[in-house]
């Protein structure tokens, strides 16, 4: 994220395209009904500190072990708040957000049964102190665990690196910068607006090993991903190269992103440039924000999407298989619109229940002031939908499908999940100083299949583990991710759309412990959740 701005005209035909909609659009904006009454706050005075400029993010998990999805919304100033899932789509907010109403500088949240006690704790980054939060029935409780990192905390991933059963978590740390801040970065004629990041000194991210029952030890040194630095601000883990060991991928601010590949013997190797996902096609360090990672042709093979800077497209890196990605944000559609935007949250998601994993991305501007330096943008921008066609092709359908998309916010985070389990990815978009936007899908007419993983020699989540779906002559793959977007947490289960395929022949289910678990001819419009073997 550059302190520059585009002089580029800011597609005043897509800015248009708001002022008309379908009657009858797949995402319904249901904010004002829902019962979540959520507002950001970054506290911006005028004083054009950096830390204003990020947002905050949002986490969807089941808090109280009731088999419904809440909500909780991290913001800078004040305290993060929490919402049950009543059903229906309706939401309250539970006082006190059960014990988890952190009242740091709020950056990110990410959520996972991190001492496999069956119920989801939360991990809360902050521009200073991160937080961890046992919970305990429902009721969470702050613990000193060796992950209070004091740093500028953004992204969170939980993983388990060294597949030994135990939550390991990697944090990115952004950079370093004083409280009030002391750069100043004015206009020709005298006003005062952001600096941009080459103006801060990178912060290094760290990697903490799960020893159980919520501890942790810094490994940063010893696993081999303290070498290198960057000003990071989303990070995701996968398994890149199908060697059963998950993989980091982190996307840094105007620095080369980051690709760590797993060993296997509890270290990694930096392997960005080598593997192509460091920069951009033409050789540019980007600005990295958000990051997801989804198999978008149903090769295998996971891909990753990084969302960047105006005047940089968003960037989507086929996995060639080999240990290789290879950029093709042209061709795919995704880049080109992308030009005149600053993009942040987003994710791979079918959410027309067709078999193929779309894209959605939310953007804003850093500067609240834009137009003092270039008349052509906002502060307050539009958001994207797109529609996986396939043959390797996204088209925009925000139009159709999500209007409430077009409106223009500042926005920041977007989560997604199944908020009330009919099948369907709803989204839920973190704005600056805003209103949460919650969007219920209602539209999609397909076939569909839903997954849930429980680990026993592996962690209880089953975070790391690789789900494919088989119906016919297709295969369906999706992992087990905790962590993505942009410092935000996602469903934990795991949902296949299946067009007009009306049967499953098998989910094959294999574990971080290298175990597999095969469902033969499951039953499809439900979710299943399976189960490890101890054996």
């Amino acid at each position: 994220m550059a302190s520059r701005f585009s002089l580029a005209l800011i597609a005043a035909a897509g800015m248009a395209a708001a002022g008309i909609a379908a009657a009858d659009p797949a995402f319904r904006d249901v904010s004002a009904e829902c019962g979540i009454d959520f507002v950001h706050a970054n506290g911006a005075t005028g004083g054009k500190n950096y830390y204003e400029v990020m947002g905050s993010g949002v986490a969807v998990l089941d808090f109280d072990g009731d088999g419904r999805l809440d909500v909780y919304c991290v913001t800078c100033v004040g305290p993060n708040r929490l919402y049950r899932n009543v059903g229906e789509f309706r939401f309250e907010e539970v006082p006190g957000a059960a014990g988890a109403a952190d009242e740091g500088y709020g950056m990110g949240a990410v959520a996972a049964d991190a001492d496999s006690d069956g119920d989801a704790d939360l991990y809360v980054t902050n521009f200073g102190a991160n937080a961890l939060y046992r919970n305990d029935g429902g009721r969470f409780a702050r613990v000193t665990a060796g992950a209070e990192d004091d740093r500028w905390g953004c992204g969170a991933s939980f993983l388990d690196y060294d597949r030994d059963g135990v939550l390991d978590l990697y944090v990115v740390n952004y950079v370093q910068c004083a409280v009030p801040d002391t750069n100043v970065c004015p206009t020709e004629d005298g006003h005062r607006l952001y600096c941009g990041p080459r103006r801060y000194p990178r912060a290094a991210d760290v990697l903490l090993r799960g020893l159980g029952d919520l501890r942790f030890e810094d490994v940063s040194e010893k696993a081999g991903v303290a070498g290198v630095s960057g000003r990071g601000l989303g990070v995701i883990a996968f398994d890149a190269d199908r060697d059963s060991w998950p993989d980091l991928y982190v996307a840094n601010d105007l620095d080369p992103n980051f690709l760590f590949r797993n060993l296997g013997d509890g270290t990694f190797e930096e392997i960005g440039i080598l593997s192509g996902v460091s920069h951009s096609e033409d050789g540019m360090e980007e600005s990295g924000m958000g990051v997801a990672a989804g198999d978008y042709d149903r090769d295998g093979w996971l891909d990753l999407f990084v969302t960047n800077y105006v005047n940089e497209t968003n960037t989507l890196y086929h996995n060639e298989g080999d240990g290789f990605f290879l950029d093709v944000s042209a061709m795919t559609g995704v880049g080109p619109s992308s030009l005149p935007w600053i993009s942040w949250g987003t994710e791979f998601l079918d959410w027309d229940l067709d078999g193929w994993p779309d894209l959605l991305v939310v953007n804003g501007h850093t500067e609240s002031e834009p137009e003092l330096v270039d008349p052509t943008t906002t502060w307050k921008q539009r958001g994207f939908l797109y529609r996986n066609v396939g043959e390797g092709r996204f088209e925009d359908v925000t139009q159709s499908a999500a209007p409430a998309l077009l409106a223009p916010r500042a926005s920041r985070a977007a989560a997604f999940g199944d908020l009330d389990d009919d099948g369907d990815i709803d989204v839920i978009v973190q704005a600056q100083n805003a209103p949460l936007l919650v969007l219920r899908n209602t539209a999609a007419d397909a076939n569909w299949i839903g997954v849930s993983t429980r680990g026993s020699r592996s962690n209880r989540d089953g975070v790391g583990a690789r789900v494919e779906v088989h119906t016919g002559d297709v295969t369906l793959v999706r992992e087990r991710q905790a962590g993505g977007s942009y410092l935000s947490s996602n469903d934990p289960r795991l949902t296949f759309g299946l067009g007009s395929s009306a049967a499953v022949d098998s989910i094959v289910v294999a574990w971080p412990s290298g175990s597999t678990s095969v469902l033969r001819a499951p039953a499809i419009g439900r979710y299943h959740e399976i189960v490890e073997s101890e054996d």
